[in-house]
């Protein structure tokens, strides 16, 4: 059993959303699966660069799931991982009405040897928030992508729809990735070279959902506590290289 509290501040080039949260559930974890049922209270608070402010409150009932068939959770050659989430709850908010809403999300990434010296590696996710028109939930509901776990070549949280010139989260998700990898030599086979391509974007319906593309190299040090990640990535839509960082897997 749990009862959990969280306040949160997101800051981007365009927008700083403060969100806070209480949680009531129940957990069930082992070695191959997380279980998560709870109860949710949130509310959200998005500030843009111009001043313009946006609150919504929202209570739910939300189930995560996370499954994982790998042949080693910190270090995974072979397998897979699938996070999925359903939630519905009630939410009211600036210039807004209240109402019913659903929200949807899975991630699957999955592991494969290739040959004697090369490893595959794609991940496919995708979300939905299901509300009528004239209706918000909060900020935290939503998606953006961009980022060492997203698209990368994109900064952080920057793509997703754009509105009186500043990004937000959008009720609609797709984004996908697919890699090769290696080790760079014999003598370290902890350290390996890689090359990706990477693709998707966040809207307000998928029927608008315009993906962009990013690729790049980059290097991967397999260290006892998970893979550490330096990646240079080409974003297409902005025409210009961003260097990436990141430290372990994400479930």
């Amino acid at each position: 059993n749990l009862v959990g509290a969280a306040i949160e501040t997101i800051e981007s080039d365009s927008d700083t959303v403060l969100s806070q949260r209480v949680r009531v559930g129940r957990s069930n974890d082992t070695q191959r699966f997380e279980r998560l049922y709870f109860a949710e209270v949130e509310r959200s608070k998005r500030t843009t660069v111009d001043d313009q402010r946006t609150d919504a409150l929202a209570v739910s009932l939300n189930y995560h799931l996370v499954l994982r068939r790998l042949d080693n959770v910190i270090l995974p050659t072979e397998g897979y991982t699938l996070n999925g989430q359903i939630g519905a709850g009630r939410s009211d908010g600036t210039d807004a009405q209240p109402g019913t809403f659903g929200r949807a999300y899975g991630r699957l990434t999955g592991y494969l040897p290739l040959g004697r010296s090369w490893y595959g590696q794609a991940r496919v996710e995708a979300g939905q928030v299901f509300l009528r028109e004239g209706m918000v939930v909060p900020e935290s509901q939503k998606w953006r992508a961009g980022g060492d776990e997203s698209v990368r070549g994109y900064e952080y949280r920057s793509l997703g729809p754009v509105v009186d010139g500043a990004v937000g989260g959008g009720t609609a998700l797709l984004t996908a990735s697919v890699e090769l990898a290696r080790p760079i030599s014999a003598a370290m086979p902890s350290l390996w070279g890689a090359v990706f391509v990477d693709a998707g974007n966040a809207a307000n319906d998928f029927d608008q959902l315009d993906p962009v593309l990013g690729a790049g190299v980059g290097v991967r040090w397999r260290s006892p506590v998970g893979p550490l990640r330096l990646d240079l990535a080409w974003g297409q839509e902005l025409q210009a290289w961003r260097l990436h960082f990141s430290v372990g897997i994400a479930f």
